[in-house]
């Protein structure tokens, strides 16, 4: 009887809240301890007292009500539930929960990519086919991507911690990329070397192997990591939008991602250098994912269209360079001369293949500055 009596005072309490002040606060740790598994603790002040509830990931929930103005700090009931959680860390007032079709949709988009993540674990740890670790990175850049067109509008205490714990899987999985990139260029140029140089190329080719299931093993490591564990855990969270916003303007996102894309692509087909076309393929992220929370107008879809053709021409073009430096590399370290010697004679032919890129480059810098005409959102 207790139990039903405190909690239709508790109801009661709600209600009244929601018509005197409209206003539910949300407590945390800094560390989002409680969000991180499922909790949610709120106060619901009134002019009668303070409602605290704690709602727990099985769908429990615990009130407790406290006249007058006490109510500062939870109640020791529910202080003694969530004790062992917060491990002595100060709870505080953080930003609302938000039913924002923005924020909602940018959290789909998140799981996504946390699906993703998922989806190509098995694939690296079997360590058999290279583009398990391809779409994996992939994923965390879109994810990456994300976080940048919407910074300005969600909680920096929200999105800091992804962006670091984003950023250093990007570095701790990019050895392993590109030793994929340069065993692939070392196999594909097997079949064209002299019969002379091949079996050279092949000792050349395991010893890169050998290279490269050390760097895949670190990459195991790293996803067996508390870190990695910590941002799966962290790309569940709602997103929360920044003091003074109150959700995520997706026109107005899609639109400023599209028109600095257009300048960068300006800038690039003016002088295509290597700075600047990875420019524009960072550009090219951050306009299709914010291409992909909003609505696309309908004059800007042949500007998307270019903008994936061009995408791939730079990806091919940033592995052509990325062989050739490192089988330069190989080559100025190795001191077994016939390796070398054909280290760097593939390296000489990656040059070749990403001058030709650049070349098919400046067409499709042209195309896409065409179809980059000023436009605005429907």
């Amino acid at each position: 009887m207790r139990g039903s009596a405190l909690e239709q005072r508790a109801n009661a309490e709600e209600g009244r809240a929601g018509r005197e002040l409209g206003v539910v606060h949300d407590y945390d740790t800094h560390d989002r301890d409680l969000e991180l598994l499922g909790m949610r603790l709120s106060r619901l002040p009134s002019e009668a007292g303070v409602v605290w509830r704690l709602s727990l990931p099985g769908g429990e929930r615990v009130e407790a009500w406290e006249p007058g103005n006490n109510g500062l700090a939870p109640p020791a009931e529910i202080a003694r539930l969530i004790r062992g959680v917060v491990a002595g860390k100060k709870l505080v007032l953080g930003p609302p929960l938000t039913t924002d079709p923005g924020a909602v949709r940018l959290r789909q988009l998140l799981e996504a990519q946390r699906l993703a993540l998922l989806g190509h674990d098995p694939g690296i740890r079997l360590g058999r086919d290279a583009d398990h670790l391809h779409r994996h990175r992939a994923a965390a850049a879109r994810a990456r991507a994300l976080l940048r067109v919407t910074r300005e509008y969600v909680d920096p205490s929200w999105r800091r911690p992804l962006a670091r714990l984003l950023d250093e899987l990007a570095a701790a999985t990019r050895p392993a990329r590109d030793d994929d990139v340069v065993l692939a260029a070392v196999r594909d140029e097997l079949g064209r070397l002299e019969p002379v140089d091949r079996e050279v190329g092949e000792r050349l080719g395991a010893r890169l192997g050998r290279e490269r299931e050390a760097a895949r093993r670190a990459v195991v490591e790293t996803l067996d990591g508390e870190q990695y564990r910590l941002l799966l855990t962290r790309l569940r969270l709602p997103p929360r939008p920044a003091s003074g916003m109150t959700g995520i303007p997706l026109r107005r996102v899609g639109r400023e991602e599209l028109l600095r894309l257009v300048r960068t692509v300006e800038r690039a087909a003016k002088e295509p250098s290597e700075q600047t076309l990875h420019g524009v393929r960072v550009a090219l992220e951050r306009a299709r994912s914010a291409a992909e929370l909003a609505r696309v107008p309908r004059n800007a879809r042949p500007l998307l269209a270019e903008a994936r053709k061009l995408d791939d021409l730079l990806a091919a073009y940033e592995d052509a360079a990325a062989a050739e430096r490192l089988l330069r590399a190989a080559a100025v370290g190795d001191e077994r001369t016939a390796q070398a010697f054909v280290a760097g004679r593939i390296a000489e032919r990656r040059r070749a293949q990403g001058a030709k890129i650049q070349k098919r480059l400046r067409r499709a810098l042209k195309r896409a500055r065409r179809h980059g005409a000023p436009f605005e959102v429907d």
